[in-house]
């Protein structure tokens, strides 16, 4: 697409029109870089505004995962274990955790399992401990449990005030063969449906850099476009030694800027979170909040957020115009 194609569509999609597959893949083909992220930024500040919402992730299991994700460090299929015990500091470590994060201008924390369906069991067991947090840290929180049925997430719904529910999709339906063949990507459908039917936030997402094609990554936003997701993850694969895809190659910096522009085209209202991978994306980072990004994971996903992290986070996103939500 040529400068004046881009602009057409970009005042189209700020009129509410959804563009298509094709229109898509055009985009991604355009050598007018600098008008797609900018266009995707004016998509991003007319229907999201300068807000900027700060998120940390809570792992409560630990430990190796009885699934086969290619990218996982806790996998089934990686032969180094990096996680064998939970986080010592226990329950009571990570509401001091939060209380000191949220003064510092952190929203919401997601709070996530590693494997991928909870026995009735189990989940009365996690709706005990995010009650327990809400009382005594009172934040916003998100639970991030894998694909629990409809009865579950009823459960979820009355017997605690978690009003999010997080659950990422990896990939294309066509590429995902490729990242697991333990998990079905139609349960993962079927609870997000499930959870905007019951009124949750819903959140979602996949990673970028697993070796699928740019079409993948455009099937992707479509997908969750189609699922009505309100917040979309944006992992950058971050390689683990041990893992199938230890020496997968990084997607280049043009490549990662032009993904999040045309998922903030197809998903205009979405917040398009800064997820896994942070860290390999560091030099791009205030690029890619002037192409349509505008909430993160502070820290990395794969641990807490640390008070530097922080500082630091709110310095980068101030200075590139946002207003943190608090």
């Amino acid at each position: 697409m040529n400068f004046a194609q881009i602009k057409e569509l970009k005042d189209k999609v700020l009129n509410g029109y959804k563009i298509t597959k094709e229109e898509a893949i055009r985009l991604a083909e355009t050598e007018n870089l600098e008008t797609l992220y900018y266009s995707a930024n004016q998509i991003r500040a007319k229907f999201c505004g300068s807000y900027f919402e700060m998120w940390s992730v809570y792992h409560q299991n630990t430990g190796r995962c009885e699934n086969d994700c290619t990218f996982c460090p806790m996998s089934s299929v990686t032969k180094v274990d990096y996680y064998a015990t939970s986080d010592p500091t226990g329950v009571e470590g990570q509401i001091e955790s939060m209380r000191s994060l949220k003064n510092k201008g952190v929203k919401n924390f997601e709070i996530d399992t590693t494997h991928t369906v909870l026995n009735d069991e189990e989940l009365t067991s996690m709706i005990k401990m995010l009650n327990t947090i809400k009382n005594k840290a009172n934040v916003e929180l998100c639970a991030s449990f894998g694909s629990l049925n409809y009865a579950q997430l009823q459960r979820l719904q009355n017997e605690t005030t978690i009003k999010s529910y997080h659950c990422n999709i990896e990939s294309s339906e066509n590429f995902y063969p490729n990242v697991c063949t333990t998990i079905s990507l139609s349960d993962k459908y079927e609870t997000i449906k499930n959870a905007k039917s019951l009124g949750f936030y819903t959140c979602s997402g996949g990673i970028i850099g697993l070796g699928e094609m740019m079409e993948d990554r455009i099937d992707m936003a479509l997908k969750l476009r189609d699922l009505e997701v309100n917040a979309i993850s944006l992992n950058v694969m971050l390689p683990f030694p041990g893992t199938p895809l230890e020496k997968q190659a990084r997607l280049s910096n043009q490549e990662i800027l032009t993904t999040f522009a045309i998922f903030r085209f197809i998903n205009p209202k979405a917040q398009l979170r800064f997820a896994r991978g942070r860290s390999m994306i560091k030099i791009i980072e205030k690029e890619a909040l002037r192409a349509g990004m505008n909430s993160s994971i502070v820290g990395e996903l794969v641990v807490n957020a640390k008070d530097a992290d922080i500082e630091n986070d709110i310095h980068l996103f101030e200075d590139e115009g946002f207003i943190i939500r608090k």
